[in-house]
């Protein structure tokens, strides 16, 4: 009986450390693609997908009145190589980052608590304005991961911010 009762111990732990070390290895990989979305890196960042990967941003589709899904490692590559294409040089913000405050992982689901940071193309506004627009909204990412790959990016991002901040940038 004590065998029995000691070896159901050993398997119960032994899956506790197993579910530990794998919530460790998923945070380690959601910060080093957060690393790479902050450095506006999409060739690295594609390298982290699942072939099947589905993006989103539920919040960026009420803001800005089309859909952001994206299914499928190549769809979503290139949605990101072209928010700002032929806006900045190499198609890149001169200032863009992630400031990571908050990140936790439970079972396959790392969420990250960040604030989005980025100088925006003046082209994008209809007011000409020759001055640098920076933005800092809050922003989530959830991330889905399953076998040391990303299959779900979800994004949240609080746009009525990112709204006001550019409405109080620009020079009437």
């Amino acid at each position: 009986m004590k065998k029995t009762l000691f070896l159901t111990l050993l398997l119960i732990l032994s899956t506790l450390s197993f579910g530990q070390t794998n919530e460790s290895q998923n945070e380690k990989l959601a910060l080093a693609y957060m690393q790479a979305y902050g450095k506006w890196d999409f060739d690295t960042m594609k390298t982290f997908y699942a072939d099947a990967v589905h993006f989103e941003d539920p919040t960026a589709k009420a803001a800005f009145e089309q859909d952001f899904v994206f299914d499928g490692k190549e769809n979503v590559y290139q949605f990101f190589k072209t928010v700002f294409k032929d806006k900045f040089k190499n198609d890149k913000p001169p200032y863009v980052n992630f400031v990571i405050e908050k990140i936790f992982t439970s079972g396959n689901h790392t969420i990250i608590n960040s604030t989005f940071e980025c100088v925006l193309p003046n082209a994008w506004f209809q007011e000409k304005t020759n001055e640098t627009i920076l933005v800092a909204i809050p922003f989530v990412t959830i991330l889905t991961i399953e076998n040391n790959r990303i299959t779900q990016h979800i994004d949240y991002g609080n746009y009525t911010k990112y709204f006001e901040q550019i409405k109080a940038q620009i020079k009437k």
